[in-house]
């Protein structure tokens, strides 16, 4: 019961962090819908342009309704806390938690949760807002059990990318600098998990072999769910492998970490 008590704490703190600087807060929101407008209109313009009702196996409502969740799950599933491990590991404030009776990895992961909370509480409220915007300006409608649905599975695919880039920060123990690192892997992972188009415009071989690696169940997937493509027992077992790769992710932190704290020389700190 201590465990909990001290990292519920930890989660409650960082969620009244987040309404410090209010401004910033509703900023970040808004500004992500610009990207999801320029997608609309993009997407727009290429179906009125083209004679064949279906482009990459999507209908026009269907890519509409993919590229502006694509959007609005790109900042549902976004990190941040990839840069204070850094700086924990190259100032040396991983030294605290050597003498204090809570862990790294659940006061780092409670304290994202926290803030994500907030974060996403907004996201929810202000996609459902655009999407009923878009639905009424495009004549498109939207099936409300697939919508249920991807609310469910879409906390998988937060917790995959956030596992994922809690590996990453890790190579910090080796690496001086880590931001060229976060940075790159965070556009290699937008294009690799369907975040700015279907992966199906890649083509049938790549999408074969992008479904041996856990991008594509970061947003492809759950974003094939809301537009009818994954269905039935293909959700199950979809989610299933979510789970799959959130344990395999902690379980490779977890080597990670062992090793690298080898190397720990506490700068700084």
């Amino acid at each position: 019961m201590k465990a909990i008590k001290k990292y519920y704490t930890v989660y409650t703190l960082a969620m009244q962090s987040v309404m410090q600087y209010k401004t910033d807060f509703f900023i970040s929101l808004v500004s992500g819908g610009f990207t999801i407008i320029i997608q609309f209109f993009l997407w727009t313009a290429i179906y009125g342009a083209s004679e064949n009702p279906q482009l990459f196996g999507f209908e026009y409502a269907q890519m509409v309704t993919y590229v502006v969740m694509a959007g609005i799950m790109g900042k549902y599933i976004s990190t941040g806390f990839e840069y204070e491990i850094m700086e924990d590991i190259m100032e040396g404030n991983l030294n605290r938690f050597f003498v204090q009776p809570i862990g790294h990895l659940p006061y780092r992961l409670f304290g994202f949760l926290g803030v994500k909370t907030m974060e996403n509480a907004m996201v929810i409220l202000i996609s459902a807002a655009l999407l009923g915007i878009i639905g009424i300006t495009a004549g498109i409608q939207y099936s409300v059990m697939n919508i249920v649905l991807v609310l469910l599975i879409a906390p998988f695919s937060l917790l995959i990318n956030c596992m994922l880039f809690y590996c990453l920060s890790v190579t910090n123990f080796w690496l001086t600098w880590g931001w060229g690192v976060f940075n790159g892997a965070r556009v290699v992972t937008t294009i690799l998990s369907g975040g700015i188009f279907p992966l199906d415009v890649f083509g049938e071989t790549a999408l074969a072999v992008l479904k041996f690696l856990p991008f594509q169940y970061i947003v492809y997937f759950p974003l094939s769910v809301v537009v009818g493509r994954v269905t039935g027992m293909d959700v199950i077992y979809g989610v299933l492998i979510q789970i799959f790769w959130i344990i395999a992710f902690y379980l490779l932190s977890r080597v990670l970490w062992k090793i690298g704290m080898k190397r720990y020389i506490a700068a700084r700190g």
